[in-house]
């Protein structure tokens, strides 16, 4: 009930903030919350094919007598098989699809606003789509080349791949120094990608204590946690730079996370005042998302008002050396694609 009601405050305040355009500020946040909540099941679900393919494989060299014990033969072959069924490809297909969706989703306010904003004006609407389908391109790009810690997305990944690999290969290895039932080796690794290394500490407690902590408690939490904040960076991404091809952006707010219970970094951006508004940073300046991993919260664009800026646009047909920042709009983003 209080993530429900958490989520419930969340939305309210993203409908205060939008105002007349509460609905497409909705519409984006319900693109971004419908991919959030399958991701976590995906992973796993990575983790788990790969796991049960491997275990697969120690049941078939069996049948094709490869022993009745673990042995080195097993060990050549499921190193080879783990080479094959690794996590880091299916990993990154997941990353390349989702951070394409959370980039749109987070395009989604700053597309509609100025769509709906710009319906009553002669200008075409299509290079308006063409200038947002480019900035959400180099939006992706720009997810894809952040580092951190020196490392870009690809390599956290394959660093994933490496520690599910280790945990894999530590069981398997326990297994053969011990001449184990390959049967029973099977089901470890089954048992252990399902329910993590508790689950084998009491079903298994002699080999956990063999093995100490050389295999992590969950083995795909990590990978959990790097999906969601990628996901939430490409959210971020694409709603900043959504909003610069928008001609009556004004400020970017950060609004906090109702399910915030301990104040950190989040409560200072969201507490920040450069004379636009609290936590309304200027175009320039906007703060990138997430500000730490499992941050849960939003940002969303702040757009002139719509009275005013629907008499300026009309004083700009009429003379655009009136209206200096939209000539300058019409000029650098919208003709560059028109």
């Amino acid at each position: 009930m209080a993530d429900q009601s958490s989520a419930q405050n969340l939305l309210e305040k993203l409908k205060q903030i939008a105002g007349p355009y509460a609905e497409y500020a909705l519409r984006g946040r319900k693109k971004y919350v419908d991919l959030r909540l399958r991701q976590d099941q995906a992973v796993r679900a990575i983790y788990l094919r790969s796991a049960d393919k491997l275990a697969k494989e120690i049941r078939r060299l069996k049948r094709l007598g490869t022993g009745s014990e673990m042995n080195m033969r097993y060990l050549a072959a499921l190193r080879d098989s783990l080479k094959q069924n690794g996590i880091g490809e299916s990993l990154t297909e997941l990353l390349k699809k989702d951070i394409v969706k959370a980039v749109q989703a987070g395009s989604t306010f700053s597309l509609e606003v100025t769509m709906d904003q710009l319906s009553g004006t002669k200008l075409a609407k299509e290079p308006l789509r063409r200038a947002f389908f480019r900035v959400n391109e180099r939006a992706v790009e720009a997810v894809w080349a952040r580092t951190h810690n020196g490392l870009h997305l690809s390599d956290r990944i394959w660093r994933h791949d490496q520690k599910y690999r280790m945990a894999m290969s530590e069981i398997i290895q326990d297994g053969v120094a011990t001449g184990e039932d390959p049967v029973v080796t099977a089901r470890q690794l089954e048992k252990y990608v399902r329910r993590g290394r508790k689950t084998l500490a009491v079903d298994y407690p002699e080999m956990m204590d063999r093995m100490g902590s050389r295999i992590p408690q969950d083995v795909s939490y990590e990978a959990l946690r790097l999906v969601r904040t990628e996901t939430a960076a490409a959210f971020g991404e694409g709603t900043i730079a959504a909003a610069k091809v928008s001609p009556s952006y004004v400020g970017m707010k950060w609004v906090l996370s109702s399910s915030h219970p301990v104040p950190d970094i989040c409560d200072d951006l969201a507490n920040a005042d450069h004379g636009l508004g609290k936590g309304v940073w200027p175009p320039g300046q906007e703060p990138m998302m997430p500000a730490h991993p499992n941050c849960l919260c939003v940002l969303i664009s702040v757009h002139e008002d719509t009275g005013s800026f629907l008499r300026r646009l009309n004083e700009w047909t009429k003379n655009p050396e009136a209206q200096p920042d939209l000539e300058n709009w019409y000029r650098n983003v919208y003709s560059e694609v028109a």
